[in-house]
């Protein structure tokens, strides 16, 4: 008996040990190959969604570029809490397009901005540094969430708010976002509310248990191709489309899935009108906040794919099509907030948009993508940084 026990023992160690070095190996392997499938992304209680810390991969969606959330759950460089002597700090808001994970960091608008503000004398000589805060997927509601309870930790000197406006106003309403995973913003009696209801939802809450539950896993290459596998079309990790760079049917369409053509319209029904008058009232309350802190504001209106394709007769059929003049109108509005609440409006896309005629150059997309649409590749990066120090630097 005692010799059969064993001879059962002796075949389940041999079996372990099998499957624990068939699991070494395979690890190895995909690491040696280089595939990552990592989640960077994990429930938040501030605004529903943030970076996780220590986080690192490949990002190849979209463009190709290796990522690193620092420690503080950011995408950008480990930076000290306190701002050391002589620094002139720039705390980056926004969402995917400041988040930038389509390029390497270095290429990135923020990482381009403080040598240029440096040669041109910016801040009285001073180093300038840049704290990169944005996060796929946040709306104004999140990013001013994000500045009260995260960035001021860091002493900004100047606040930038990355404003987006494909999806950025949808973002700012429950009406037309639907995800009951964030935060919200709702005026009452012409002040904002914080609607922070999401944090006692069932499905955020077992969001938030089962990813807490899995966090020793997500380094792991084997958990990766898993979540991989379940997601689908494993075999294109590398150069699969996302939907943000998909072309949608028609000829004269400049769209894309994801984002809402609503925002280049005059909002006529009672939602829109809604969502862009808790959209003014976030950024007036960003400002106002800012100046209230002894720091400079500059919101930056970010292109759109549409307003910045190289082609002026297929940006017109589109305009047309849409029944508008322009593509121009959250740009406008915009600039019209600024001068009526006191702050800085920078909007990129009529600058980009002549340099993209001119040159025939592509903002947006990637090799891997379709070109002219999607996120900011380097050339749109590169744009930013040039058009954003042009407006800071002395004159």
């Amino acid at each position: 008996m005692d010799r059969r026990i064993g001879r059962v023992l002796g075949n389940w160690t041999l079996v372990y040990v099998s499957v624990a070095l068939a699991l070494i190996l395979g690890e190895a392997a995909l690491r040696l190959v280089g595939f990552s499938y990592p989640a960077f992304w994990r429930p938040d209680l501030l605004s529903g969604a943030s970076l996780r810390p220590g986080m690192e991969g490949w990002q190849s969606g979209e463009g190709r570029a290796y990522v690193k959330i620092n420690q503080d759950g950011l995408r950008d460089r480990e930076h000290e809490l306190a701002k050391p002597a002589g620094t002139y700090r720039i705390a980056i808001l926004g969402d995917s397009y400041a988040e930038a994970m389509q390029v390497e960091l270095e290429r990135t608008f923020w990482s381009l901005l403080p040598p240029r503000l440096e040669r041109c004398g910016f801040a009285g000589g001073r180093r300038i540094e840049s704290v990169n805060f944005g996060v796929s997927g946040y709306g104004t509601a999140d990013e001013l969430l994000t500045l009260r309870e995260r960035a001021w930790r860091y002493d900004p000197d100047m606040v930038l708010l990355a404003f987006f406006p494909g999806n950025d106003v949808r973002n700012n309403s429950r009406a037309l976002e639907g995800s009951r995973s964030r935060a919200y913003f709702v005026l009452k009696d012409g002040e904002l509310a914080l609607d922070a209801s999401f944090r006692g939802d069932p499905e955020f809450r077992d969001n938030e248990r089962v990813t807490a539950q899995r966090a020793f896993l997500q380094d792991l290459r084997l958990y990766q191709l898993g979540r991989r596998v379940r997601a689908g079309n494993v075999e294109r990790h590398f150069h699969s489309v996302p939907i943000a760079a998909a072309l949608a049917a028609g000829e004269d369409k400049l769209a894309e899935p994801g984002l809402d053509e609503n925002v280049f319209r005059e909002p006529v029904d009672r939602a829109w009108r809604a969502a862009w008058e808790v959209t003014d009232r976030l950024v007036r309350a960003a400002a106002e906040e800012t100046a209230a802190h002894n720091a400079r504001f500059l919101l930056v209106v970010l292109s759109t794919p549409g307003t910045v394709y190289p082609d002026a007769k297929l940006r017109t059929r589109y305009a047309e099509r849409l029944g508008v003049k322009s593509l121009f109108y959250p740009e406008e509005r915009l600039q019209r907030v600024g001068e009526r609440a006191g702050f800085d409006v920078l909007a990129l896309a009529p600058q980009m948009q002549r340099r993209a005629d001119a040159s025939g150059a592509y903002f947006h997309g990637f090799d891997n993508t379709r070109p002219g649409f999607g996120h900011w590749n380097e050339a749109g990066h590169a744009m930013a940084a040039e058009l954003i120090a042009n407006r800071l630097c002395p004159r």
